[in-house]
Order: C-alpha cells, then structure tokens, then sequence
C-alpha cells in the first residue's frame, strides 16, 4: 500500500502506534498532534487520506470543531477518515458535510484501519460514507 497520510490524533500512544504500522504497510505518514502543527502540514503537501481526531487539546476555543471544515477546503482530494472516543451529533453533521469517507470510534483494529486507508486512498474524495463502532 503506498498511501500519503496525515494524522491528526494527540494521543501519543495512538497516534505513534498507527503511525509505525501504517510505515510498516509502505504508507507515508505525517503526523500532527495539535491543530497548529496539522494546519502547517496541510498547506505544505497534498494527502491522499487524512485520518483526524477532531478532538485534540491544546487548541484555541472552537479551533478543534473547524479543523474539519478547513481539511475539507485545503485538502479536497484527501479521503477523511474520523477517528474519535466521543461522537456527537454536531460531529456526524460535520463529517457527513465534508463527505467524510469513515466516521469511527475508538478504538479500532489497526489491520482494519489499513484496509480502510487502503481503500480510501484507492477511492479518494468522494468516497463512500461508513459509520463503525468500535471494537
């Protein structure tokens, strides 16, 4: 699998975990851990899938619920996937939206979330909306 992603998670133990994997799988991978730091990475390269947590700490009063929005406008051919511990109905109005490819909770199969990134890079923008639990 040769896909450039972005991930946006600030659980350190998550997001270095899923990062190494998904290396491992011939990925290449940014990751961001605050919404500064993803917001310099998506003006700075164009990715294939973008994989976000939408609720990261560290950033300024409302700047978590438009990092969405601004993925949505910055990166138009990236597949988004959600990946969160707290889903909300605002959040699945945001993703549907920005056409999200995947709305999940955490925690999630890495093996399936290769197979996920695998076909959403595969598919790009656009692709089909799936909601899943986590496991």
């Amino acid at each position: 699998m040769s896909a450039r992603v972005l991930l946006i998670d600030d659980d350190e133990l998550i997001a270095g975990s899923l990062r190494s994997y998904l290396l491992m799988s011939g990925c290449e991978v940014d990751v961001a851990p605050e919404p500064a730091v993803a917001q310099a990475f998506l003006e700075a390269r164009q990715y294939g899938v973008v994989l976000i947590d939408p609720y990261l700490t560290g950033g300024v009063p409302g700047e978590n619920g438009e990092l969405l929005e601004r993925i949505c406008a910055v990166q138009p051919g990236a597949s988004i996937i959600v990946l969160t511990a707290y889903t909300s109905p605002a959040l699945a109005r945001a993703a549907a939206a920005c056409k999200v490819a995947a709305l999940l909770t955490k925690p999630q199969s890495v093996v399936f979330l290769k197979s996920l990134i695998r076909s959403a890079s595969a598919a790009g923008a656009g692709a089909p909306q799936l909601t899943r639990s986590g496991l």
